[in-house]
């Protein structure tokens, strides 16, 4: 009891309020004849109950197939662009539009399907648009001019943020409390995994002519490997048990504990009615009781993926500028054939180590909010990253310099990787999804801030840019002191409103 209670705030329940199983707290259940006689399991009961085996481990293969996918897609268009430049003609804008119609398209598709997973499922829709994006995807590397590319991209990049958002609940539905930032470390392994691939594929494919659209193929084949993987996956029971499919939920439950090799579930499955009123998903982030946890996680969400996206379109720049006497190690200076600039292995060498120097914070993260709780993992990461920035702007020696950046870009992977576990944690099962969708959708409005700035910024004065970096972390710093809702060690919420999601 006193692990509920202290997610209680002080907040009025709005007036459509209603219950499900993890909402009632166990004293509040109605009690009848039927009751005493029926032993009854709330759906986060059940879940404990079976434990973590080899059914989860199905999940995590096809969740980590989809983050590898998705990460591998959006590195493809910086690792191209200058050969879509050499090849089309290109001008600066042209090219700048790529990355900006992707990031775009991926906040509408995050905030569209979020909203549809809470009402259709989370399986239909991550189906329903892995088909579309598989087939934009791959159908963009035979596109014969720079409008059909930036149409096909632009729906690869809406598929992937209507994606990406949705297999994250979908995740943390399905697993035990203590298994939630386990799984999140796989995924995030995962999609560092999908951009070293494509960076990889990229020294032996773009030296030949047209090795751009070798490599859209090649980011391609995690795509055909994913959709085999979500047909065997089922609904989350989180979503059946909201909807009232209780049976269907059961039959999941039966199938887990068969596959994790447990016993089967021995008591009936609790969920009261539920009334979903699906016209008011989206408005209800901004209602009592989760208006104020919705403005902090959005400043805190934004903030840090700007800045994550931001420094990867910095930190070649600075490279290649020589900013603070760094090596000038990332200068594209190789000609082609044509007399283009091209990226040659040494540029993919280097982005491949970019990838990897992020994996210390992807492991750290979910390891520190698992043993601290999820309010200190953010805290560390959002003033440590602004200390390491503000750092950036003193050049003092090149071997010092360089060990800021590392724990630079291991404060913004920590950031990133804790926000993607704390937000679907914060909300409700009906509304998990549209909260989830919702965050990542304003979060790549930040990345396409960043990206712009970043590259506009960079070719006046590094230090502008940074300094910019400096303010946003200033301000998403001071948000992570106003986060009161700890949810460490707490089953998640399915209602309209919880005394368990209150503070």
């Amino acid at each position: 009891m006193a692990d509920k209670n202290e997610l209680i705030e002080n907040e009025e329940l709005p007036e459509e309020a209603v219950f499900d199983e993890d909402i009632v707290l166990e004293e509040e259940k109605p009690q009848s004849s039927s009751d005493n006689e029926t032993n009854r399991c709330t759906v986060s009961e059940c879940i404990e109950q079976i434990g973590y085996g080899r059914y989860h481990w199905k999940v995590v293969a096809t969740m980590g197939m989809m983050s590898a996918a998705d990460s591998a897609e959006i590195w493809i268009i910086g690792l191209i662009s200058l050969n879509l430049t050499c090849d089309w003609k290109i001008t600066a804008a042209q090219k700048a539009a790529v990355p900006g119609t992707v990031f775009l398209l991926m906040s509408i598709g995050s905030w569209l399907s979020g909203l549809l997973a809470d009402i259709y499922g989370r399986r239909k829709v991550m189906l329903i648009v892995y088909y579309i994006f598989t087939v934009a995807a791959t159908a963009s590397a035979f596109s014969w001019n720079y409008p059909v590319f930036l149409l096909l991209r632009g729906v690869a990049g809406f598929c992937i943020g209507a994606n990406y958002g949705v297999s994250i609940c979908y995740s943390a539905e399905m697993v035990p409390i203590t298994k939630r930032a386990f799984n999140l470390l796989l995924l995030d392994i995962l999609w560092c995994i999908g951009g070293v691939f494509i960076c990889f594929c990229a020294i032996f494919v773009m030296p030949y002519q047209w090795g751009w659209r070798y490599l859209i193929l090649l980011a391609a084949l995690p795509c055909l490997v994913t959709i085999p993987l979500l047909h065997i996956c089922d609904e989350s029971v989180r979503f059946l048990a909201v909807k009232g499919r209780l049976q269907d939920a059961k039959l999941i439950f039966d199938k887990m504990a068969e596959q994790n090799q447990a016993s089967k579930l021995t008591c009936e499955i609790y969920c009261p009615t539920t009334k979903t009123a699906s016209k008011s998903l989206n408005t209800d982030l901004f209602k009592q009781p989760f208006l104020r946890r919705t403005i902090l996680l959005v400043v805190c969400f934004g903030a840090s993926v700007w800045v994550f996206y931001a420094f990867m379109y910095l930190l070649p720049d600075m490279m290649a500028s020589g900013y603070c006497h760094l090596s000038e190690w990332f200068q594209v200076t190789h000609k082609n054939s044509r007399g283009c600039s091209v990226y040659t292995s040494k540029e993919y060498i280097f982005l491949i180590v970019v990838n990897l120097l992020y994996l210390p914070g992807y492991i750290i993260s979910p390891i520190t909010a698992e043993y601290w709780g999820r309010r200190p993992t953010l805290w560390y990461s959002f003033w440590g990253g602004l200390a390491t920035t503000v750092l950036l702007l003193i050049c003092i020696d090149p071997v010092v310099v360089y060990i800021n950046l590392f724990l630079v870009i291991n404060f913004y992977g920590i950031s990133v990787a804790t926000l993607w576990l704390y937000v679907p944690e914060n909300y409700p099962t009906y509304l998990r999804s549209s909260a989830t969708g919702a965050h990542n959708g304003f979060s790549k409005v930040g990345a396409a801030l960043g990206t712009f700035l970043t590259e506009y910024l960079d070719s006046i004065k590094i230090s502008h840019s940074i300094t910019v970096l400096v303010v946003v972390l200033v301000i998403s710093s001071v948000a992570t002191i106003f986060l009161q809702l700890e949810t460490k060690d707490k089953s998640l919420a399915d209602g309209h409103d919880s005394t368990e999601m209150r503070n």
